[in-house]
């Protein structure tokens, strides 16, 4: 599994398991729909900077993102 996979498989873990849809990101982090929806598809990668902002924003550890779990 490529790192694109492994954190959009996190991704769209944590934004089951807090209740939070791809605009909510989106909002929060000012990015476009978009480009969440890339994240959240394996498509793209996001910056470091955004990585950090997804785990405070989730309220977890960067890890969790991008690590196999």
């Amino acid at each position: 599994m490529d790192v694109k996979n492994v954190f959009a498989t996190n991704l769209n873990k944590y934004m089951k398991l807090k209740g939070k849809s791809r605009t909510d990101i989106s909002n929060a982090l000012k990015v476009s729909y978009f480009t969440v929806t890339d994240w959240v598809n394996g498509k793209k990668y996001p910056r470091m900077d955004k990585v950090e902002k997804l785990a405070q924003y989730f309220g977890i550890r960067i890890s969790d993102l991008i690590c196999i779990v």
